[in-house]
C-alpha cells in the first residue's frame, strides 16, 4: 500500500495531467481533499443533466476509489436522486456494481483475483476512472434516479 503522503502526490500528478487532456473540456474537476476528487459530468445526449461523482481513495493508485454521487446543493452523498441510471449502478443502495470502484469489489471480492476484472494500477488511474464514467454516461444513461 502506498503511504497517504505519496498517494496524495501521485493523485496530484495524475489530476494535473487529467486537467490537460481534451476530455477535460466535458468535465468540471475539483480536488476536495488530498485523496478526494469531485467530477461533474453530463451524458452526451443530455448535457443539461449534471451529475457530481465523488471519488475517494484510501491508497492511490493501489486501490479503486469509493464512488458516490453527491448532491451539489447540500453536499450529501446519501441521496439516490443524485445518481444517474446507468448499467451496474444501484442508486437505492448508493453503490455501483462495477470493477472500477471500491463498492464493486466489495460486492464481488472474487474480482480481485480475476484477470478480466481486477483493479489495474498502470497509467493515469484517475483519468481511466473519469473516462470510464463518462463512457458509461454517454452510452448507457437512461435518466436520473427518482
Amino acid at each position: 500500500m502506498t503511504p497517504p503522503e505519496l498517494s496524495a502526490i501521485n493523485l496530484d500528478s495524475d489530476y494535473d495531467e487529467a486537467l490537460g487532456t481534451p476530455d477535460a473540456s466535458r468535465w468540471s474537476l475539483e480536488k476536495a481533499a488530498p485523496l478526494e476528487i469531485l467530477a461533474t459530468m453530463s451524458p452526451a445526449a443530455v448535457t443539461a443533466e449534471k451529475f457530481q461523482a465523488r471519488f475517494l481513495w484510501s491508497s492511490y493508485p493501489d486501490e479503486p476509489p469509493s464512488m458516490k454521487f453527491r448532491d451539489p446543493a447540500s453536499g450529501r452523498l446519501d441521496l439516490p436522486s443524485a445518481w444517474p441510471q446507468v448499467r451496474g449502478f444501484r442508486p437505492p443502495s448508493l453503490d455501483a456494481c462495477v470493477n472500477w470502484c471500491l463498492e464493486g469489489f466489495a460486492i464481488h471480492p472474487e474480482w480481485r483475483q480475476d484477470a478480466r476484472f481486477r483493479w489495474m494500477t498502470d497509467g493515469n488511474v484517475l483519468l481511466k476512472v473519469l473516462r470510464t464514467l463518462q463512457s458509461e454516461l454517454d452510452d448507457y444513461f437512461t435518466g436520473r434516479h427518482p
